[in-house]
């Protein structure tokens, strides 16, 4: 998980270094928010990654592993009949065309994501007992 942990912290970090930027060069609201907003989501996947993941063992962190070693590593349940990913992301381009042009497509963007992340949550728990 160390590979990933330091992809996410060097991303986050290089987006609020261009949101910084971005705001003494243009002083526009809208783009730095949206560059805030990528460097927050990528802190929020560390922090995941270093909470809720730190006992993994994966074959990435091991630099004399190679690609046929690591075959048919299990990563995960990805559920790939459901149609929440989809309408996750159909809600989250809601959020961005909401901060751009009016307040309620923000709000209902936002209520779709909070619906759809809660119904995708219990989807993905169920599946894991399924396990």
């Amino acid at each position: 998980m160390k590979t990933g942990i330091s992809l996410f912290v060097s991303s986050a970090v290089f987006g609020i270094l261009i949101a910084t930027a971005y705001w003494f060069s243009s002083h526009h609201a809208g783009g730095t928010m949206l560059l805030g907003f990528m460097a927050t989501g990528l802190a929020f996947a560390t922090l995941w990654a270093v909470l809720a993941e730190r006992d993994a063992n994966l074959s990435g962190d091991d630099p004399h592993m190679t690609q046929r070693q690591a075959g048919g590593e299990d990563l995960g349940i990805f559920t790939s009949s459901s149609a929440w990913p989809i309408l996750m992301a159909a809600s989250v381009a809601v959020v961005l065309c909401g901060m751009v042009w009016s307040l309620p497509l923000l709000v209902v963007g936002l209520a779709g994501v909070a619906l759809i992340g809660w119904r995708l949550g219990a989807e993905s728990s169920r599946a894991e007992g399924e396990r």
